[in-house]
């Protein structure tokens, strides 16, 4: 299941993660499990509005790739070092070894064959970081109750972890660790509500007709009830593979 990103493009920032998050979570991450040193060759994998991308490029030599032209246009309008191209993820338009580092930060579930990205990313760059999350154990929390076919449409969606170390090894790395980050994402219930609106997660694009407007309906009733912050546990799955 396609997510059509040209309606996305203007919220994603907004909606996807708070500019907090990218500084104290995101960019420590992949600095530390990616081993990037300042100046290394850096690709986005699925970069989107560049969130990563463009702060990446403060210290590494960041490239992003992205198959929506929507998404790519937001990036460039940012400014900064960072290079954007548009391509697929399974037809990187790079040479061999063109990277120290390749990311892919929530973005294999959204791609019809992620085996094939996998292998472009162990062609162009000697070290992959991917983030996912194990939709089949994750703790849930109102957005399940708000939507219940989310669950569903998740597990027929993402690549189940063993299935992306294999992958990975059958691509040519022959290193690959798994490290699991538990953190507890805090925020006010009306930043929360927001975040739904803007469809923060992809999946609430891809609901059965009328489910996402009667959840968002149920949660703006229900979520100022249970307090003035609204928080959730969530797990990020890093799979990071090495030569």
């Amino acid at each position: 299941m396609a997510v059509d990103y040209s309606d996305l493009a203007r919220t994603f920032d907004r909606a996807r993660s708070r500019p907090e998050d990218v500084r104290e979570f995101w960019l420590p991450a992949v600095a530390l499990m990616g081993d990037v040193r300042a100046g290394a060759r850096v690709l986005d994998l699925g970069c989107g509005t560049g969130r990563l991308t463009v702060p990446l490029s403060e210290v590494y030599r960041a490239v992003g790739i992205d198959i929506s032209p929507d998404m790519l246009a937001v990036a460039r309008s940012k400014g900064g070092r960072a290079q954007f191209v548009r391509a697929d993820a399974a037809r990187i338009p790079f040479i061999d070894g063109s990277f120290d580092v390749a990311l892919a930060v929530f973005v294999l579930h959204q791609l019809a064959d992620f085996r094939a990205a996998v292998r472009e990313i162990a062609r162009v760059a000697r070290r992959a970081v991917i983030a996912t999350t194990d939709v089949r154990v994750r703790k849930k929390h109102a957005i399940d109750e708000a939507f219940p076919s989310l669950q569903g449409i998740d597990e027929s969606r993402f690549p189940r972890i063993p299935d992306l170390e294999r992958a990975c090894r059958e691509a040519g790395f022959s290193k690959v660790e798994l490290q699991e980050v538990h953190r507890r994402i805090d925020s006010t219930t009306p930043q929360f509500l927001e975040r739904v609106r803007g469809k923060y997660i992809s999946t609430l694009a891809l609901l059965p007709a009328g489910e996402f407007e009667r959840g968002l309906v149920w949660l703006e009733a229900e979520l100022p009830k249970r307090g003035e912050r609204y928080a959730y546990d969530h797990t990020t799955t890093f799979v990071v593979a090495s030569r």
